[in-house]
């Protein structure tokens, strides 16, 4: 359903672009400005940007993968920034991935895959707590995700799920743009299922925990960049929230930032 503000911003949009973009830009020298939270603006950044730092045009980002994609609710967005972006989408929470399929199974540019990905194939069980996109392959200290993110009820829902590799779902894909996970804690399992591919992915952007998560078995932000740096990519986005120390993180392959700076 539309809000009010999707409908009357294509009349108020034109008329006040320039004024948003000025001050929107200025925020040095305006202090009032309110800044987004550092993860959300590396979010942001790979939203909008992500195809300057590939050095490609907006047109040229083709091929998005979402590991964990709840709702879908960035995906309007990224397919705004890069209009000719289709989408392979896993979800494994029957309530969310029939959710994205509502939004987008007519859209012709988003598959869809009721599955998890993590390090092998067969069945998990998998833990959905209240909050919406925290579900995971990976159990929950309850206690510590309450004080983590600040709520109290940490009533968990467990179920089985089919789980299969990112090298098994994306062999088909010759290359991938984006590889977007929101997998609370269970991203070292994707990448573990995804050697062979990892060579065909320009950028990987994902959640990560500095200090500790609330997931048990999570590899950190430091085990992460290890794991990556092997596989030939480099941290150049890091966001964190002060509260807890997790946030988003944007890696590219460090053989495309050499090879642009060759060429500058």
């Amino acid at each position: 359903m539309k809000t009010f503000w999707d409908l009357v911003r294509p009349f108020h949009a034109p008329l006040t672009k320039a004024a948003r973009r000025r001050l929107g830009s200025n925020y040095f020298a305006h202090p009032e400005m309110e800044l987004p939270p550092p993860y959300e603006a590396v979010q942001l950044e790979v939203e909008r940007r992500l195809h300057g730092y590939l050095h490609l045009s907006r047109e040229q980002v083709t091929q998005i993968v979402i590991v964990g994609a709840n709702d879908g609710s960035e995906i309007p967005r990224l397919r705004q920034s890069y209009p000719r972006s289709r989408f392979l989408c896993f979800e494994p929470s029957p309530q969310w991935h029939a959710e994205l399929m509502r939004n987008f199974e007519n859209t012709g540019f988003v598959e869809s895959r009721k599955l998890a990905l993590s390090d092998a194939p067969g069945t998990a069980t998998f833990h959905e707590l209240p909050l919406a996109g925290n579900g995971s392959l990976l159990a929950p200290d309850k206690t510590f995700w309450s004080q983590f993110n600040k709520i109290e009820n940490n009533e968990v829902s467990e179920f089985e799920v089919k789980v299969s590799t990112l090298d098994h779902e994306a062999e088909t894909l010759d290359h991938i743009d984006l590889l977007w996970m929101d997998v609370q804690g269970a991203e070292g399992h994707v990448l573990r299922g995804g050697g062979k591919t990892l060579s065909r992915v320009s950028s990987i952007f994902m959640e990560v925990a500095l200090i500790a998560s609330p997931y048990r078995g999570t590899l950190l932000f430091q085990d992460l960049t290890t794991t990556l740096e092997n596989a030939g990519f480099m941290c150049v986005g890091l966001g964190i929230d002060g509260w807890n120390y997790s946030g988003n993180a944007l890696w590219i392959r460090k053989d495309m930032a050499e090879r642009s700076v060759a060429v500058s």
